[in-house]
Parts: C-alpha cells; structure tokens; sequence
C-alpha cells in the first residue's frame, strides 16, 4: 500500500463520519422540533385517548404511560436527544390533561 492509497482511505473515512454526524444532528434535531410541537397541543382537558392517538403518529420519538397518586402520566422523548428533550404530561384520575411541560 502506498502512501496515496492510504491518503485517500482516511479522506474517504473522515468524509463518511462528517456526513454521519450530519445526519444524525438533522434526525436529533427533527425528534426535538416533534417533541416540542406535539408537546404544545395537550392543553389542560384533552382526554387521555387523544393525546395518546396524537402521540402514536410521531415517528422519531416514543411515550411511556405511567400510573401515579394524581392519575395517570406520559413521558414523551427519543433516544436521538439522548432523553434530553422531554414533554411530561400528567392526567388527572378521568384521564383528563392537568398540565404538559415541554423541558
């Protein structure tokens, strides 16, 4: 292998991982920006149901449903914000949004 071969793998590599980064700061970026938008729907009194069925179209992020002494809450985040960016919605016991805080 020459010195020219060897040139160009590490451009052809380095190229790669810059390109890779990229995308994935565009992807993170997009999982944020859906976290963010979906968070600002649930207003104080949408049902449970609702909010799940606007949850169920994101497709960069996910939810999890947790019971807790209040009633019910939802923690919506993607693993491609490392959970950084998170929107928690609490419900009361009829399943009725109390609050949703996007942090």
């Amino acid at each position: 292998m020459n010195g020219k071969t060897l040139l160009n793998r590490k451009v052809i590599i380095s190229f790669t991982c810059v390109l890779a980064l990229v995308i994935l700061g565009f992807f993170s970026n997009e999982a944020r920006k859906e976290i963010y938008f979906l968070c600002g729907n649930f207003k104080e009194g949408i049902s449970l149901s609702s909010v799940r069925s606007q949850l169920d179209t994101a497709k960069l992020s996910s939810y999890k449903l947790a019971d807790n002494q209040a009633g019910k809450s939802i923690s919506h985040s993607s693993w491609l914000v490392l959970r950084l960016a998170s929107c928690n919605i609490n419900f009361n016991e009829e399943g009725i949004v109390l609050y949703a805080s996007f942090g």
